[in-house]
């Protein structure tokens, strides 16, 4: 698996970080039912989507870091993955 050098910041955007585009692929959601699914909370508890008040915004993203590892090479290929 490739790592990340050692001296590069996370913190700082590389110069050839690509821009994430907006292709319109999910403009059908707006107005959307949320399904009755329930997902872990970062404080230990269960979120069921459908019954959260509305608006409810939403962040997924595709890793979570494991502290004392590196994202890896390939992470600023990810469009949006610096959230």
């Amino acid at each position: 698996m490739p790592t990340t050098p050692p001296h590069r910041n996370p913190y700082v955007l590389p110069p050839d970080l690509p821009v994430p585009v907006d292709d319109g692929a999910a403009a059908h959601l707006a107005g959307a039912r949320l399904p009755a699914l329930s997902l872990p909370s970062t404080q230990g508890l269960c979120v069921r989507l459908d019954r959260l008040p509305r608006p409810a915004v939403f962040f997924f993203y595709p890793r979570t870091g494991v502290p004392g590892e590196p994202a890896g090479d390939d992470w600023d290929r990810i469009p949006g993955a610096r959230g």
